[in-house]
Order: structure tokens, then sequence, then C-alpha cells
């Protein structure tokens, strides 16, 4: 019987191993029992979030590949977080990632600016589906306008929480197949 526990460990550390690579793990390594998530800003003076920003250094060096992957085995703010950043990426594994946590519903709180909520990791990631319709349209719309100064941050602003290729067409494709399975 020990003898078998030592092999599945063996296995499931070289199997874990594989699906990363070492400096994504070395990323993920600060969330990796953090069971929350939250916005880029948080509370009443908007402060930025520790840790959104350790994961937005992660989604910089993570491919979809090794999202999907944290998606579905990491702790729950890995959880969240992998998965709102393969909707960013337009990965179709997406889809997979609601449907897995409607069908089999993981609590936990997010804490939107200041305010938290606590419901199933599907409903965050549909939430995350609106919102996203919204920032489209606003970069959308301002990156029409004259470059000033403000407008350019904004832009920025946008770009790094993940926006900067998302099309609106592609979160009508993903509310269409979501929609639809209901």
């Amino acid at each position: 019987m020990k003898s078998n526990s030592t092999i599945f460990l063996l296995l499931t550390t070289f199997f874990c191993e594989a699906q990363i690579s070492k400096k994504v793990k070395m990323l993920a390594s600060p969330l990796d029992t953090i069971q929350y998530a939250e916005s880029s800003h948080i509370g009443i003076g908007g402060e930025r979030s520790k840790l959104y920003d350790d994961f937005r250094k992660l989604a910089k060096t993570a491919t979809n590949d090794e999202l999907f992957y944290l998606a579905k085995n990491g702790s729950n703010s890995l959880k969240l977080y992998s998965g709102k950043e393969l909707f960013k990426r337009n990965d179709k594994r997406f889809l997979e990632i609601y449907q897995y946590y409607n069908d089999h519903p993981v609590m936990m709180k997010y804490v939107n600016g200041c305010v938290g909520k606590k419901d199933n990791i599907a409903t965050h990631l549909m939430d995350e589906i609106y919102a996203a319709k919204e920032i489209i349209s606003i970069r959308d719309s301002i990156s029409k306008e004259k470059t000033d100064n403000f407008t350019k941050a904004q832009l920025k602003s946008i770009e790094d929480e993940g926006y900067k290729k998302l099309k609106k067409k592609e979160i009508q494709f993903f509310l269409d197949h979501l929609v639809k399975k209901k």
C-alpha cells in the first residue's frame, strides 16, 4: 500500500511538472493557496490589488495551455483568474471551463472594488463576459478620440487588464454558446 502511494505521488508530481513551466509555477506560487479573488482595484480608495497584480505577471508569461491547466487544477483564485484570462484571449476552451463550474459549482468570494460577493465560479465568469462588453465598447469609443494623455492612460489601463485584442463579435460568440446551453 505504501509503495502504491509513493508511486502515485511521484506520478502526480511528474504530471504537474509537465503541465506548467517552472517560471509559471513560480509565478503561480503566491496564488496557489488563495481561495478568493479581487479585481484590479479594491477598497474605497481604489488601491491596486496585489493579488490581481501577481496574476497579471503570471498571465504575461503563461501559455493558454498553462492557463487552462490552472483553471482546472489551481486554487480558487487561479481557477477564476485563469478562466477569465482564457476568455480575454478568445480561447474556446473557456466554454469548457465555464460549463465545468456551472455543472460542478465551486463557491468563492470575489472582491470587485469595495464590494465582495460569494458565488459560483461560473457566475463570476459570466459577470466577466458582461463586463467585457462594456469595457470593449469604451475601448473602441475612446480609441477613436484624440490621443491626449488622459485617453492614452485609459487605453493603457484597458490593455493592461488584458482587453487589447478582444472583439465584440468574440464576446457575442461566447454569449451565444452559453445562453443557448442554459
